[in-house]
């Protein structure tokens, strides 16, 4: 419940959490408003003080969180150019996401069909950029001998699609604990590309990159979210 001493960015944040998990469990079409500004323990009409729509919530939580993913993709990778480091930076920071913020991750993949159409193009483009930072590695690790692949964005496509799966099975308390399964995905990721480059331990490089902690914190703080939801292309291949 919110308290007569709750700010504004406190309310936001609570916001969002409450809508997430209405949508999560209700829907989108099926989710109220109402029930949203309960949750947070204030009067639905004052929910439109800091939202407008629920449309303009799903936009503001999908295109939120892609730029986020884009920027951070950048922020770890910055100064390095070995296709194989970055893809494994890419990775790590997809699987974090994907086990860390699983609701907003299987909202964006489920409801991206509820926006407009001009905040679908913003989103769809966003996803875009995010599967192309993808491509490029794949491209260049191709270009280098590194990688076997005879089509970098099929590739893509087929990598993705394993990486975002894990949103719909990963279990916190499961057998495997979240660094064990980044080994593992990162492992099946190179034998898809046809490497044979021997891989460090992904939890070694956690363990050594010193900002990785507050750097995730960042995101699950952030007003909005991915997911495959943020990483389906909207290109369209047959076949």
């Amino acid at each position: 419940m919110r308290t007569s001493g709750s700010n504004r960015e406190t309310t936001e944040k609570a916001i969002r959490k409450a809508a997430v998990k209405t949508i999560a469990k209700h829907g989108f079409h099926a989710a109220s408003l109402r029930t949203v500004a309960s949750e947070v323990g204030i009067q639905a009409g004052s929910l439109y003080n800091y939202i407008n729509s629920k449309e303009e919530f799903l936009f503001r939580l999908l295109k939120e969180a892609l730029e986020r993913m884009i920027s951070e993709y950048h922020r770890r990778t910055k100064g390095v150019t070995d296709p194989i480091e970055r893809l494994k930076a890419f990775i790590e920071l997809h699987i974090e996401l994907h086990t860390e913020q699983q609701e907003e991750v299987i909202i964006g993949n489920m409801e991206l069909r509820n926006l407009s159409p001009a905040n679908y193009d913003v989103v769809t483009s966003l996803r875009d950029v995010y599967s192309g930072l993808l491509t490029g590695i794949i491209r260049d690790g191709a270009a280098q001998g590194l990688f076997q692949v005879k089509d970098p964005r099929i590739a893509t496509f087929a990598l993705l699609a394993m990486l975002t799966g894990i949103c719909y099975w990963y279990r916190p308390r499961g057998r495997l604990k979240q660094h064990e399964l980044m080994k593992m995905h990162t492992d099946m990721a190179f034998a898809l590309l046809g490497t044979k480059t021997r891989l460090p331990s992904v939890s070694s490089r956690k363990e050594a990159r010193l900002d990785g902690k507050s750097s995730r914190s960042k995101m699950r703080q952030s007003t909005g979210i991915r997911g495959q939801g943020m990483i389906k292309s909207k290109t369209r291949v047959s076949g």
